[in-house]
């Protein structure tokens, strides 16, 4: 039970900063997109589905305004490689289409977000946590706390890191690019 806690945690730092409440405005349709192929069953042992939960974001944290997430899309898959003396993961592998639907709280204004990358993840044993990434990934980023200004982006490539320090410092190294600013399409 440890293990899914800590890997769900670990897929909710990827999109999250922080959870906040905030008033679901209405659902407005998104417009008309093929789904992602499903993530074929993998083989082997010890692969665990873990589902991705809804995020709220409050104004001022990434957007100017208020964000809520809905997965629509969620396969991913993750297995625990390695472990710390203590049992929990210190290098897991992930892949699996996840899709959210991303909603500007203040006008229903809504877009869909891709973070269906696949890599390894790092647990670091200061609680810093490394990325090792191919493909798109939702990251946010707080007002002087990472490599890109405040805001919330799709970011995509073959081969890019994201590393989250303990203080949740977020920097960005390797062939990665912003394919989406999600703030900017929802504005």
């Amino acid at each position: 039970m440890r293990r899914l806690v800590s890997t769900a945690l670990v897929c909710a730092l990827i999109t999250l900063t922080v959870t906040a409440p905030a008033q679901a405005a209405p659902a407005q349709a998104a417009p008309a997109q093929a789904a992602p192929a499903q993530a074929a069953e993998p083989g082997g042992s010890g692969w665990v589905r873990v589902p991705s939960p809804p995020y709220d974001y409050p104004a001022g944290l990434t957007c100017d305004f208020a964000l809520h997430g809905e997965p629509v899309v969620d396969e991913v898959y993750y297995k625990t490689l390695t472990t710390k003396p203590d049992g929990t993961p210190r290098t897991e592998a992930a892949f699996g289409p996840l899709v959210f639907l991303v909603t500007n709280l203040s006008t229903g204004v809504t877009t869909r977000g891709d973070a269906s990358a696949s890599g390894l993840i790092t647990h670091h044993d200061d609680g810093a946590l490394t990325y090792r990434v191919s493909g798109p990934l939702m990251v946010g980023f707080r007002e002087g706390r990472g490599t890109l200004p405040r805001g919330f982006y799709v970011i995509d490539g073959v081969a890019w890191t994201l590393h989250i320090s303990a203080d949740n410092h977020r920097s960005l190294s390797g062939g990665w690019r912003i394919r989406k600013d999600l703030c900017a399409a929802l504005s």
